[in-house]
């Protein structure tokens, strides 16, 4: 036999001081309405379910005491309902299977009830509701049936009036049937002292009160912490030291800062752990590593992590970790709020750092750009303003140009475009070590290295960062040779630009492998290049013309490949005749015998020189 819901009913209900008494609907709508307002829906809502299930235990132990039959009970329970005034009439149906005379095995009923007072005085006064309201109906059916079959019968309101539905319906089954489903409904039939419920809302808010206060301490001690000029690795020990958790500080490919709490074998395994978790879920992922916006917990194997983005200036650009080992983690929603204050605090520590770092580089590149536009009287007012930036001009040096273009477009490189890229190369030199003005020049990135750096190698890394940043450009870049005093820093930036010119095939060239083309040109001899080009050239020389165009660049690949036929035909994708067609006609253009190593020699100088001026492109 299961407990009823209800308390055990007293034998002595009949007695003279249990008497029924009599109100309106009206009456009831607003003791109701007070019940609401005073105690809340939910609260109100467990009133009105015990109040109309002792109303129904009432009816049902009354009933009984005449006739025991259940069919005669069951048929009871309507015309009892309606004599409460409570509904205006009902219409319902039952299938019941008995396992003896007198026990219920199972029982299903659905049904309405039609003009409910509860939902009128309900709309009434708070409007349409979004669940059922019918409680005292829905109590009343429950605890007379409950007590009739002296089985645990719940009765669940399904649509309602009063929130807008057509009738009021209810379906009926035992408790054990309904399952997961009336769970929720259930606790509203065990009343809970009021007291028991004020003492456990004083105990969660002065718990909530003394963690507030628990965050606010960490948070002051982190402020503190940064305003006295900590940095990343203090953060982290403090953090460690208040609460205990271990932490790191990584970039977004998870590439440790710093970290606290953990050995260093140890980190390492689990940050080994963690890449290889992300990258068997990220197989198919265009991004190898994914990006956290929000606070995420992150689980493999072995740990558990706690995983908030660091913001710089709205850009993610790291991640604060609070980790957990196996079986022993515990990452707690309160901790949530622990992890972003040392996320803010390692925020506001790299946003100085980022501020500070800029504008040092602006005022780098800005003194570059003087330099080059000539703006200083004296060459010994650059090397003492150079001293000052930690850099020593009285010592040897180089002059690099770097040029990009979008792979799709011809378009000339925006301001933006410079910009962001200029950023780039200062972080990735300054991750790297290597000391470097940058500046910019006629839309041209402009740096000047020390003597002593290995130059080629450093930037032909820095192409290789900027490609895998941004895969949209061609970048190149121009050497010029050593330049031993900066009062010829911009013979250095001509040869620098001449070698960006001619470095068709390289994506970095130095001035030194141009050969007699780079003295010829570093030598000012400018116009008469352009004289001697006009006469031996000859028409081909009008350079406007799309078809001598084309014809000055077969001929440019013809010298440069040394006449040979093969090998020029493949790179320009010609027939043979087709080639020696153009040959011919360039011969008869400029009467010279392409086959004379003489004239070709001087010709291909010629072309190699308007190459570097920026007179040709080929």
């Amino acid at each position: 036999m299961e407990k009823n819901l209800a308390k055990p009913i007293e034998q002595g209900f009949q007695e003279e001081g249990n008497k029924k008494i009599l109100t309106t609907s009206s009456a009831f709508g607003i003791l109701r309405k007070g019940l609401i307002e005073n105690l809340g829906f939910k609260r109100a809502k467990g009133f009105l379910l015990r109040y109309g299930w002792n109303l129904g235990v009432s009816d049902a132990v009354e009933a009984m005491q005449t006739n025991t039959n259940i069919d005669f009970l069951i048929k009871q329970a309507s015309i009892l309902h309606l004599s409460t005034g409570h509904i205006g009439d009902i219409q319902s149906e039952r299938f019941i299977e008995m396992k003896d005379a007198d026990q219920i095995k199972s029982i299903h009923g659905k049904g309405k009830w039609i003009d409910s007072f509860e939902a009128n005085e309900h709309k009434k006064h708070h409007g349409i509701s979004s669940t059922p309201t019918c409680h005292t109906l829905t109590g009343y059916a429950s605890g007379y049936m409950s007590t009739i079959c002296k089985k645990n019968i719940i009765v669940k309101e399904i649509t309602c009036i009063a929130k807008g539905d057509a009738e009021c319906s209810f379906e009926m089954r035992l408790q054990e049937a309904w399952g997961p489903e009336i769970q929720e409904e259930l606790k509203y039939y065990h009343e809970t002292n009021i007291i028991e419920e004020l003492e456990y809302t004083y105990e969660q808010l002065l718990e909530q009160r003394n963690y507030i206060e628990t965050v606010s301490k960490f948070h002051k001690k982190l402020t503190e912490s940064v305003s006295n000029g900590s940095n990343l690795q203090e953060i982290t020990d403090t953090s460690y030291k208040l609460l205990r958790i271990p932490i790191s500080i990584e970039d977004l490919s998870f590439q440790k800062i710093v970290y606290a709490g953990l050995e260093e074998e140890e980190y390492l395994n689990l940050n080994q752990d963690l890449k290889e978790n992300l990258l068997r879920k990220n197989r198919n992922s265009t991004h190898n590593q994914p990006h956290f916006n929000e606070t995420t917990r992150l689980k493999t194997v072995n740990q558990e992590r706690l995983i908030t983005p660091i913001i710089v200036q709205r850009k993610v650009i790291g991640y604060c970790t609070f980790h957990y080992k196996k079986d022993t983690a515990k990452s707690a929603e309160s901790e949530i709020m622990f992890i972003e204050r040392v996320a803010n605090a390692a925020s506001l520590y790299l946003l100085n750092e980022k501020t500070s770092f800029e504008a040092l580089e602006k005022m780098k590149g800005y003194f570059l750009e003087q330099i080059l536009k000539g703006q200083y009287s004296s060459k010994d007012e650059i090397i003492n303003r150079g001293r000052y930036m930690g850099f020593n001009f009285a010592a040897p040096f180089y002059l690099a140009a770097l040029d990009f273009k979008e792979k799709s477009t011809v378009q000339e490189n925006s301001k933006d475009s410079i910009e962001q890229i200029m950023e780039t190369i200062v972080k990735f030199l300054d991750i790297q070590g290597i000391k470097a003005l940058i500046g910019q020049y006629d839309s041209r990135i402009v740096m000047l290295f020390s003597a002593t750096t290995n130059l080629v190698t450093n930037l032909e890394k820095i192409i290789r960062h900027l490609e895998n940043r941004n895969a949209h450009y061609l970048y190149k870049i121009g050497v010029s040779d050593e330049t031993l005093d900066i009062e010829n820093i911009l013979e250095s930036l001509d040869e620098s630009l001449i070698a960006l010119r001619l470095s068709t095939d390289k994506k970095v060239i130095d001035f030194k492998e141009l050969g007699i083309v780079g003295v010829l040109i570093s030598s000012k001899n400018i116009s008469g290049i352009k004289k001697i080009a006009k006469q031996e050239l000859g028409s081909l020389y009008q350079l406007g013309d799309a078809k001598k165009t084309e014809l000055i660049k077969t001929l440019y690949v013809f010298l440069a490949n040394g006449g040979k036929l093969q090998q020029t035909m493949d790179e320009l994708c010609l027939s043979m005749s087709g080639l020696m067609y153009r040959i011919n006609k360039l011969e008869a253009l400029m009467k010279k015998d392409l086959r004379d190593p003489a004239q070709s020699y001087q010709l291909l100088l010629i072309l190699d020189s308007l190459l570097a001026l920026g007179e040709l492109e080929i």
